[in-house]
């Protein structure tokens, strides 16, 4: 079986460029409602897989079968470095919670292929942040979360010699980080319609 890790912090510093420009009601309704169409689409993942949803919160609303991990880390890096001791898989993807285009065919193929090349797939989102990370923990390596993490990533990979892919950057890799990333990404067909509507609630308001 292999692990799909979600963070869902749900601290205040998170998506801090989003919440300059919004209401601090509508970013939560937001990441509230990517977080379960992201879990929605991993429950049609055919591959025997343990979801974690991996958060501060004492009670989480969402429906579906998941595992919660406690998130009792200061940052997200230190958090899933945590997180990696308290779960029996070794096979691991993380999946950032703000993908509203991600789809489980698009996970349901990373999965496959890195059981086919046994090696480290990444998926970079528009501005070289990270939206998808699999690899086996086994193989150590820090984690670099945070601006650019597509790039160091990369840097890391190669000074350890380890065998990775940055894969081809996608629509479905794209996350919101921005108040012009809302705007871009209504205009993409493929975006579910109740997070369109919750994103067209919050460009129209604010």
């Amino acid at each position: 079986m292999e692990a799909i890790i979600i963070p869902y912090r749900g601290t205040a510093s998170d998506k801090s460029r989003l919440r300059s420009d919004l209401k601090e009601t509508s970013v939560g309704k937001l990441l509230n409602y990517m977080t379960q169409n992201l879990i929605n689409e991993v429950s049609k993942i055919e591959s025997d897989v343990h979801l974690y949803i991996l958060t501060k919160k004492n009670n989480l609303s969402f429906s579906g079968n998941f595992t919660v991990l406690l998130d009792n880390g200061d940052e997200l890096n230190e958090s899933l470095t945590n997180a990696f001791k308290e779960i029996k898989e070794n096979i691991i993807t993380i999946v950032m919670a703000d993908l509203p285009l991600i789809k489980s065919e698009e996970i349901q193929k990373i999965l496959h292929k890195y059981k086919t090349e046994k090696k480290i797939l990444l998926g970079p989102t528009l501005d070289n942040g990270t939206s998808i990370l699999t690899f086996n923990k086994n193989n150590s390596f820090p984690l670099v979360f945070g601006k650019n993490s597509a790039l160091r990533f990369r840097d890391v990979f190669e000074k350890e010699a380890i065998s990775y892919e940055i894969l081809e950057n996608k629509d479905v890799y794209r996350d919101i980080d921005k108040f012009k990333d809302l705007i871009e990404i209504m205009e993409n067909n493929s975006i579910p319609e109740n997070i369109k509507q919750i994103i067209k609630e919050c460009v129209d308001f604010e």
